[in-house]
């Protein structure tokens, strides 16, 4: 019942896509996931879905314009228990961003993570809107799932930053 929030570091192409659907049945299995969240790149939310059905009959709902400004209740988030959603439709859209703060998910899994880094110049951290949407999406639950093949860049302060995303200490 602990909270589980990992990193999961490994090539391109070495199955991340396929753990993460693995771990999300066993969680399912377990009795502790009902509602997921999944945030990648634009370019993947449609390899994401085909990949998580296809394998493992989740049957994920992509985040639309249309579908998010036609949903019955006003937020798509609260009608969608498995949903995907592009990453920058998230961080540079507030209401898009309020509504998701009113919501909870057992699991959010951020794809291509190291698109959330934060950096540390001239003495000071510097935070991009990708990197205040992480540290939005790690309060909203308790299993936080980060993937990447490129973790770090060689900086252990921006390493640090982007490590906080997991745990804030």
């Amino acid at each position: 019942r602990q909270p589980l929030r990992f990193l999961l570091a490994d090539d391109p192409g070495a199955g991340k896509t396929i753990v993460t659907g693995l771990f999300l049945k066993e969680l399912i299995a377990r009795g502790d996931l009902s509602r997921c969240l999944i945030v990648c790149p634009g370019n993947l939310v449609e390899q994401w879905q085909d990949e998580l059905y296809g394998k493992f009959n989740l049957p994920f709902e992509i985040m639309t314009n249309d579908n998010y400004e036609s949903a019955r209740t006003g937020n798509w988030f609260s009608e969608n228990p498995l949903a995907l959603c592009r990453l920058d439709k998230l961080s540079r859209n507030e209401d898009v961003q309020e509504k998701l703060r009113t919501t909870d998910w057992d699991i959010i899994v951020c794809d291509e993570a190291h698109k959330m880094s934060a950096s540390y110049f001239g003495g000071e951290a510097r935070y991009t809107k990708r990197h205040k949407l992480g540290r939005l999406l790690s309060t909203l639950t308790r299993h936080f799932l980060l993937l990447t093949a490129t973790p770090h860049n060689g900086k252990e302060e921006d390493f640090q930053l982007f490590m906080s995303l997991l745990d804030g200490d």
